[in-house]
């Protein structure tokens, strides 16, 4: 439940009935193998129009948005 981005972490806590949201910490976070995992479904989902590239917010370097997300080189 943790990793569903549409579940929100108050929730996780209130379903586990957790005291201190800090509890959710003790639970296992992804490994790299995960992590590329997602990164590869997220190209999948740009290579097929499911997703329009975000635009980055202010901080984040533009060329390093265009590889998470597949933007193509203008």
């Amino acid at each position: 439940m943790s990793s569903n981005p549409l579940v929100r972490l108050t929730d996780v806590q209130w379903v586990l009935a957790h005291k201190q949201l800090t509890t959710l910490q003790i639970y296992p976070t992804p490994g790299s193998d995960e992590i590329v995992g997602h990164i590869l479904a997220q190209h999948a989902r740009q290579a097929t129009g499911q997703l329009r590239p975000p635009l980055p917010a202010p901080g984040y370097a533009p060329a390093s948005m265009d590889v998470l997300f597949g933007r193509p080189e203008a």
